[in-house]
């Protein structure tokens, strides 16, 4: 699970590079629109895949948060591969890795139809339970690594929505329940791996050290009969990151149990090479307050409902004199982004950027109203504005399980 956990605050001043790659494409984009920035995603890709290397950790970028397919493609040759959390995800990964590197799936929902594909499509396939190790082990076994997800108890997390380690957690095997289970006849042959995830958006890496101690000192005995560790995602490489936890935790696994270590962060390489553009499209008062209602709504960013947090704007200022509640265009009344403040006002057309959106947007984003979904833009590493997709109204008619071309 790699899921965010966000501030309801609104930064004070709000970086203007999303702002000035709307200026420079002018109208050229349409509206609502999700504009990425190839660089940028570069940029930390091949960063973190450094920082891996000298730490002597794989690195593998997590699907969830983004799985557009160019972004995908540009990433995996610094990648050592891809981890998914379906079989359409793990299908992805592999048809755009390829075999030049690994795709490694976990998930809570196995199922039974799907299992030999998975295990024909995955080289690392980590049970979540006992009991579903039991159940499709030897469908996997022989075709993929198989390891175990385990629950070490350690809750970081204070949201339990979003808590891997809350109580009655659904997300892997309890260690004290593998430990009482591990002198079974044979139950864990074939097991090679562990997996753990057991942060959310973490800026510090003294959790993962933490859970890797932790894990050390119950598990010592099953680690010494493994072959690799995945230590998860939740975890944020920033440049002020002191990585210093990170490096540590690796080291122990490696030094001490000779084993190959993976880890997948997903949301901190792609959040902040990511915007959602937006336009003005009417503008009234509302018992004393600007309402200033936009062409997106946030099903295109749903983590702001479920969060109830004010998503940064571009060129939002607290000091600004001009005030807005700025608002989706849906019939839900919820649907609102936050109250802004700006040294200019806006006008009808005035673009407005949510800046940090590269994460958990498209991949949650629905129709709701049968509002159009945002349009996917790429700014390419040498500036060019390239559309990679514009939603049409074909693909609303196919989400309502129709055909555009037939009367209903």
């Amino acid at each position: 699970m790699d899921d965010r956990h966000r501030s309801s605050s609104v930064p004070a001043v709000v970086g203007d590079r999303a702002c000035g790659l709307v200026r420079a494409a002018g109208r050229r984009i349409d509206t609502p629109a999700f504009l990425y920035d190839e660089g940028q995603v570069l940029h930390g890709v091949e960063g973190l895949s450094r920082l891996g290397a000298e730490a002597g950790c794989k690195v593998l970028f997590t699907l969830k948060p983004l799985t557009i397919v160019d972004i995908l493609q540009l990433m995996a040759p610094h990648v050592s591969g891809f981890a998914a959390s379906s079989l359409f995800e793990a299908r992805l990964a592999r048809e755009v890795i390829r075999d030049q590197g690994t795709v490694h799936v976990t998930t809570p929902g196995f199922r039974p139809d799907e299992i030999h594909e998975l295990a024909e499509v995955c080289d690392y396939v980590a049970f979540n339970s006992l009991s579903q190790w039991s159940r499709y082990g030897r469908d996997v076994a022989g075709k993929a690594r198989c390891g175990l997800r385990i629950n070490p108890k350690l809750a970081f997390v204070e949201d339990d929505r979003y808590n891997p380690c809350r109580r009655h957690s659904k997300l892997g095997v309890p260690v004290a329940q593998l430990v009482a289970k591990a002198g079974g006849a044979n139950l864990l042959d074939g097991i090679s791996g562990l997996h753990f995830h057991t942060n959310c958006d973490s800026g510090t890496f003294q959790p993962l050290l933490e859970t890797v101690r932790s894990v050390d000192a119950h598990l010592s005995g099953l680690l010494k009969r493994m072959e690799w560790v995945n230590l998860g995602g939740g975890y944020l490489f920033g440049e002020k990151t002191d990585l210093g936890p990170f490096r540590e935790a690796v080291r122990l696994l490696r030094d001490k149990y000779k084993v190959e270590v993976f880890i997948e962060p997903g949301a901190s390489l792609v959040r902040a090479a990511g915007s959602i553009v937006a336009s003005v499209i009417d503008l009234f008062d509302s018992d004393g307050k600007t309402i200033a209602v936009l062409d997106t709504t946030v099903n295109h960013m749903p983590e702001v409902f479920e969060y109830q947090f004010c998503p940064p704007v571009a060129g939002h200022v607290e000091s600004g004199r001009h005030r807005y509640v700025l608002a989706g265009c849906t019939c839900l009344a919820g649907d609102v982004f936050g109250e802004y403040a700006f040294h200019e006002p806006l006008e009808i057309g005035a673009r407005i950027v949510f800046a940090d959106a590269g994460a958990y947007t498209m991949v949650k984003w629905h129709w709701f109203n049968g509002v159009r979904l945002p349009a996917i833009y790429a700014l390419t590493e040498s500036g060019e504005l390239v559309l990679r997709k514009r939603f049409t109204y074909e693909d609303f008619v196919a989400r309502c399980g129709g055909n555009a071309n037939v009367a209903f």
